[in-house]
């Protein structure tokens, strides 16, 4: 018989939160980062709806009570009661008469303890954002203090001091009985309280941490928020507050006055519309261009394709702009822009011959409305199908798997082929891999960097390239910079890579697409990084 502790661990490597419910959602077991989904401490037979948010409620009971024995659901999307995004999977063994779920949030993995910043032992971001959020729209307040110097100071004495030091901050800290009390970052602290004037004394907390240690005191910087939003629903009031919170924690609110959420929300708006604005303006005048990156065949050298990366106006971030446009629902008449000004160029001129990748959202891909508009554009032009590769990118997790799937065999049918953008920069990525028979896969760069420094990580990564191999499914690595990145990647099992090493973007396509890179430098082509 397994140990059960190897069982949980097996459990935690692909999990946050583990719970058993019955066909009521009543909690019976619950174990992991439960801080980091709920702000009760015992959510033992309480309604596991309380981890989702109110519009959730309903789906996730129907769930429960339709899984059948022997049955498996999910991976599903799912909102959390902080407005955070999860993953829920869930099985039903045929002998016991328990549900098992999992709740995975995307990103980086962390403990499954108990949420808590070792140094201080005050708790951690995701625990204070879920509290945050269920206390939004309330009478209560947030006060968030940023220590610039906390790390110099840190740095310049010795490691018990050091500690001691830390520790103290925590212990004054919690003296506040706040609802909840949090190290946001390595230089920011915040707590959510329900006495607007008790959250004011946070800063003093710290800076007396600091005197108790006969130090001089440290330059603050102080976030009063009050939690009422007039006139805000509830789900703007979360808006608002991860709104307020994370510009707070990347550093672009230093220090402010109290306001309220519904003054944050309305600067969220401004600036959400007006960037809104500005981006479907960009897709109706066409103000984006593409260049293009070569796809090297590793083994030659050569060129087997180009990938076409969108460009917009000097210093908006690519990448950023379409996360933006994901998030806010602009995507799919981005994608369609994309398509038919890639036509557009394959078309212009006989005489180029290169076959081309376009990115396509997996958003645009899962969705009904928005697949039928690009598929009809597609379909025009199937005569192009075998020179256009389409990558569905990971920047958004499709929530609808089998939908997403009959998209990209609807595509394969036409004569396209599709691929995964990004393997492995999400949680959902060897789930995609079951889930969907594509034609090849691109490897986040990511991995491709850490290539050699774990052998554990180089060992999953090259089992990934095998199965792929078994499939039929090509494989391409990205971020390929130096002759050494180049050497792993052929020897790990990597069929076709790009990157720095083979050239730098191009303005436009070259007119015979199996010229190799070296030929390309000798004839004179101009390169330009985009």
């Amino acid at each position: 018989m397994i140990d059960p502790v190897r069982l949980l661990a097996f459990a935690f490597a692909g999990a946050d939160l583990l719970f058993e419910v019955d066909r009521n959602a009543s909690i019976l077991f619950i174990t992991g980062a439960a801080s980091a989904f709920s702000q009760r401490t015992d959510l033992m037979r309480s309604s596991a709806t309380e981890l989702f948010s109110a519009n959730e409620h309903s789906r996730f009971r129907i769930m429960v009570r339709g899984i059948s024995p022997g049955e498996r659901l999910g991976p599903l999307p799912m909102t959390l009661a902080s407005g955070e995004k999860a993953t829920l999977s869930m099985c039903f063994l045929p002998e016991t008469d328990r549900i098992s779920c999992t709740l995975v949030k995307p990103g980086k993995r962390g403990s499954v303890t108990d949420g808590k910043d070792k140094a201080t032992g005050l708790m951690d971001r995701d625990a204070f954002f879920a509290a945050a959020a269920e206390n939004a729209g309330g009478r209560g307040a947030i006060a968030m203090v940023n220590a610039p110097g906390l790390p110099a100071l840190c740095a310049n004495l010795a490691p018990q001091q050091s500690a001691s030091l830390m520790a103290g901050i925590g212990a004054n800290v919690k003296t506040m009985g706040a609802v909840i009390a949090a190290r946001l970052s390595d230089t920011r602290f915040g707590v959510v309280t329900d006495d607007p004037t008790a959250a004011r004394t946070l800063a003093d907390k710290i800076q007396s941490a600091v005197r108790e240690q006969g130090l001089d005191p440290l330059p603050l910087e102080q976030v009063l928020l009050s939690l009422k939003g007039g006139g805000l629903t509830q789900e703007q009031n979360v808006l608002a507050l991860r709104y307020v919170v994370s510009r707070f924690i990347e550093g672009k609110i230093t220090a402010s006055p109290s306001t309220d959420l519904a003054i944050h929300f309305d600067q969220m708006m401004e600036e959400t519309l007006a960037r809104a604005q500005a981006f479907n303006a960009t897709i109706a005048d066409g103000a984006f261009s593409l260049a293009f990156e070569p796809i090297i065949d590793l083994k030659t050298e050569t060129t087997k394709h180009y990938e076409a990366l969108s460009r917009f106006q000097p210093g908006h971030s690519p990448a950023e702009t379409i996360r933006f446009a994901e998030e806010m629902g602009l995507i799919d008449p981005f994608d369609l822009a994309v398509a038919l000004k890639a036509f557009a160029l394959l078309e212009s001129d006989p005489a180029i011959t290169a076959s081309i990748a376009i990115n396509i959202s997996g958003r645009s891909m899962a969705s009904a409305a928005s697949f039928g508009l690009l598929a009809g554009v597609l379909s025009k032009k199937r005569a192009l199908a075998k020179r256009v590769l389409i990558e569905v990118t990971e920047s958004a997790e499709m929530p609808d798997l089998s939908a997403a799937d009959k998209a990209i065999q609807t595509l394969r049918q036409m004569g396209y082929r599709v691929g995964i953008d990004d393997f492995g920069s999400g949680a959902a990525s060897l789930q995609y891999l079951h889930a969907f028979a594509v034609d090849f896969v691109k490897v986040d760069g990511g991995l491709i960097q850490r290539l050699g420094r774990s052998p554990r990580e180089d060992a999953l990564l090259k089992s990934v390239l095998s199965t792929c191999r078994e499939l039929g499914i090509e494989t391409i690595a990205e971020w390929i910079d130096s002759q050494e990145k180049l050497k792993r990647c052929r020897d790990i099992g990597f069929q076709f890579g790009q990157g720095r090493l083979f050239g730098e973007s191009l303005p436009g396509l070259p007119k015979v697409a199996t010229e190799s890179v070296q030929r390309a430098r000798r004839e004179g082509v101009k390169l330009s990084w985009g």
